[in-house]
């Protein structure tokens, strides 16, 4: 739907030429009960112009997410060396390989990321590697987030899953954490993360319960 859309005339009651792309279609409306031609033009350009606007703001298509950039890659293994002292020990390809959640979640129209870090596969010299992210039942999901050619890393959102949705058209992290609310039984936390303001904020948080197997 989206493309170069040309409208044209030759006349008042003239054929008209859209284009799209390279393409040309000519057409000519004709009214058989009244033997009037209707002038097709402000018809299909107002739907040109619509369908230009609903394109106009379209962001990218999302990367392959099997693909992190390697300024992601080099963002998270600064900040992992500092955090643990140079304990942690994490290739590029355990990074890579990591599930993540990706979607442009900042304004820059680059795409944004949050790594599942209970899968992120590193070293420690001192315990378990994986010490470092989790705790309990919940792990941290570090943002890389654009920033022109380089990511920083926001450590914010934590829980037992990340992923991302849009909410008219303001894309956002979704962390989801299991808790125990005692005899009321199990449920989910809900809570959703945005960018505003150069800063990755939450923005809501909801409970849903566990649906039972009747």
């Amino acid at each position: 739907m989206c493309g170069i859309w040309t409208c044209r005339t030759t006349g008042p009651g003239a054929s008209l030429t859209v284009a799209k792309g390279a393409r040309w279609r000519k057409t000519r409306m004709h009214d058989t009960r009244s033997g009037v031609h209707v002038n097709p033009v402000a018809t299909l350009c107002l739907a040109a112009v619509v369908a230009l606007s609903a394109c106009a703001d379209e962001p990218d298509p999302l990367p392959d997410e099997a693909r992190l950039p390697g300024a992601a890659v080099a963002a998270l293994q600064v900040h992992l060396t500092a955090m643990s002292d140079g304990d942690l020990t994490c290739s590029d390809a355990a990074i890579e390989a990591a599930p993540r959640a990706v979607g442009y979640i900042n304004d820059d129209r680059l795409p944004d990321y949050a790594i599942s870090t209970q899968d992120l596969q590193c070293r420690s010299e001192l315990g378990s590697a994986i010490g470092y992210f989790c705790g309990g039942s919940i792990c941290a999901f570090p943002a890389l987030m654009s920033d022109g050619a380089d990511y920083q890393v926001v450590w914010l959102m934590s829980g037992n899953e990340v992923t991302t949705r849009s909410d008219y058209r303001e894309e956002r992290f979704v962390v989801r954490q299991a808790v125990f609310n005692g005899s009321a039984g199990s449920g989910v936390a809900v809570r959703e993360y945005v960018w505003r303001d150069g800063a990755l904020r939450r923005v809501f948080e909801r409970e849903e319960l566990e649906r039972r197997m009747p």
